[in-house]
């Protein structure tokens, strides 16, 4: 600056800002029902192939927590490092349990939410990892099913009836020369001359099993992930 001069001084040339790092964040989420392992551990390992180079956003890089799955009563403690496909699932060891730390238990959970873990990456929301997880867990009812009818029996079906009850008796005026049907009249045919009846109790039969199905169907519950449980 000049001497007696009030302008601020002016600087040439180029600033170094530094490097840029993406915002990493740290995001935890608590749940009260069990994961299905072969899912989980698919969903984990396939998290490698869609780490994004910059911006970086949407990225995960570790999951640590702990968890239960549905082929085992105990709890599971899990750590995965997504860059280096490393997962490691272990039992919690037993011993005497801490008293609940106000600070990380879950607001509005009342207790119940006993499962939990923390996903660490770049600019991840809640609501995107819970989507994420929900994936791991048997959460959507199956569909009931139709009931059958004749014209939706295969060929296969067919044949597997025909290869059941071929043998069964045949009404007066039939018999079988081992490969065929003739009648009184040396009329021949493939099938038993009471085919239609088989194929009317097969359907019957399936439906009765398709109605047994959507029944207990009905009676099951399914709950979403992080429903608080009653």
């Amino acid at each position: 600056m000049e001497p007696g001069s009030s302008n601020p001084p002016r600087y040439e040339g180029k600033f170094d800002a530094g490097s840029v790092f993406p915002l990493m964040v740290q995001i935890c989420v608590w749940f009260g029902r069990p994961l299905e392992k072969t899912r989980f551990v698919a969903k984990c390992k396939a998290i490698q192939s869609s780490i994004k180079p910059s911006p970086f956003s949407g990225n995960i890089y570790h999951i640590l927590g702990k968890v239960k799955f549905s082929d085992s009563e105990r709890t599971m403690e899990v750590c995965h490092n997504t860059v280096a496909n490393s997962l490691s699932i272990v039992p919690v060891l037993e011993g005497p349990t801490p008293p609940p730390d106000p600070r990380s238990t879950p607001q509005g959970s009342g207790g119940q939410q006993e499962y939990y873990l923390v996903f660490i990456g770049c600019s991840l929301k809640e609501e995107s990892v819970k989507d994420w997880l929900r994936q791991s867990a048997k959460q959507v009812k199956p569909q009931r099913k139709a009931l059958k009818t004749r014209g939706m029996l295969t060929q296969q079906e067919i044949r597997n009836i025909h290869v059941k009850r071929h043998l069964d008796p045949l009404p007066a005026g039939y018999f079988y020369n081992g490969t065929q049907f003739v009648n009184f009249f040396g009329d021949k045919t493939d099938f038993h001359p009471l085919m239609d009846q088989f194929m009317n109790d097969y359907v019957e039969e399936a439906n009765r099993e398709i109605e047994k199905y959507n029944r207990e169907l009905e009676q099951q519950e399914y709950h979403d992930l992080f429903e608080q449980k009653p």
